[in-house]
């Protein structure tokens, strides 16, 4: 049980003392601490009545967390349990697997956030995961924290664990940033195709085309082999995708004639469709050619925000955007952009200035 009282100091300011008085084992335990403000006195008390929970949880029998998680791996999933990476697993295997469930308290947690916040990022691209040199993102940790969560959800549902050890505020998340805002207008988007078009290689407005219409990825649509191009279903198979999941890419009309021309012309020493001339072993590397398209379309670093600037995650942007005007339907918008949760979507909806006065006129405009 715990209470807080409040004194006032020689100097004239006011502190609060924070007291957890308990029963472990028989025997009373007590603790205190003196904070500035009552808010933080209320938060560790919380967050101490808590950890001794689970600590007395964990001195019990139960299983390792490494085996919690080769169970939740496999089992069904249920509410709360659906989100989770391969990925996240390892690392939190990792980290934790060697202790017992129950002594898998918010101290443990918050110490492997610490951890994760300065570890290097990956980037999803061909041949494998590689390092970009910066560390994971705000959004990239809460995605890891997102995992255990669903891990912990879990085990509660199942009565492994009487307390979710990162409920009300006991692991905070990260604060993430807005992110990339950018969505192209029609005649950005001409004026790309038309800078594709006088690039030196004859494939990038092709690139540029199906990144267009079905908000791939850059590694996804580079990746794909003749073997995975489905013509007569009008699909592109992906079968190693960033969430670990394979998907269908729709060809559109234009995209599959396309395809089919080059398919005549394809270099048979490559199974890329999007090959390297000089390396048909490989993928084109398209760095350099997409930003002489981007100058040359006068779009190339063209504001002075960085995430407001257009880049080829844009195209994902505006094609998810633009489906999810124009379907209504997140759910079905996913099928087609693969994104792993409907939360993760979400971020693609925007109201341009045009659809807010648009809504305004349409729902307020009528007194």
């Amino acid at each position: 049980m715990g209470s807080i009282t409040t004194r006032k100091t020689p100097e004239g300011k006011t502190t609060y003392r924070a007291f957890i008085r308990r029963k472990i084992n028989g025997k009373s335990v007590g603790q205190s601490k003196v904070f500035a403000t009552k808010t933080a006195a209320r938060d560790w008390i919380r967050n101490n009545e808590s950890e001794a929970a689970l600590a007395a949880m964990g001195a019990a029998t139960g299983p390792t967390f490494s085996a919690l998680l080769d169970t939740f791996v496999l089992a069904p999933p249920i509410k709360g349990t659906r989100y989770w990476t391969p990925a996240h697993i390892d690392f939190w295997r990792a980290e934790l697997g060697a202790m017992k469930t129950g002594e898998v308290t918010r101290g443990a947690i918050n110490a492997c956030k610490a951890k994760l916040v300065t570890q290097q990022a990956r980037r999803h691209a061909f041949g494998g995961a590689k390092e970009t040199g910066k560390t994971l993102t705000p959004a990239a940790v809460n995605r890891y924290l997102a995992s255990l969560s669903s891990v912990m959800n879990f085990a509660v549902a199942r009565g492994i664990i009487d307390h979710h050890p990162m409920k009300a505020g006991q692991v905070r998340k990260e604060k993430e940033s807005k992110g990339r805002r950018r969505i192209l207008t029609a005649d950005e988007e001409q004026r790309l195709y038309a800078a594709a078009e006088a690039s030196s290689w004859r494939m990038m407005r092709l690139f540029l085309r199906m990144c267009l219409t079905t908000g791939a990825r850059k590694s996804e649509v580079l990746g794909l082999r003749w073997q995975d191009i489905d013509l007569a279903r009008s699909v592109g198979w992906l079968h190693d995708t960033k969430n670990d999941e394979s998907r269908a890419l729709p060809l559109v009309s234009d995209v599959k004639a396309a395809l089919a021309d080059a398919s005549k012309v394809r270099q048979l020493a490559s199974s890329y469709v999007f090959y390297d001339p000089l390396h048909p072993e490989k993928p084109k590397n398209i760095a350099s050619l997409w930003k002489a398209v981007r100058q040359r379309a006068g779009l190339w670093q063209d504001r002075e925000d960085p995430l407001d600037q257009v880049v080829l995650h844009t195209t994902r942007h505006t094609t998810a955007t633009r489906l999810i005007r124009a379907e209504k339907n997140i759910a079905k918008v996913r099928n087609v952009t693969g994104h792993k949760t409907l939360a993760a979507l979400q971020k693609y909806v925007h109201l341009d200035t045009d659809d807010a006065v648009d809504l305004a006129e349409r729902t307020l405009g009528k007194g």
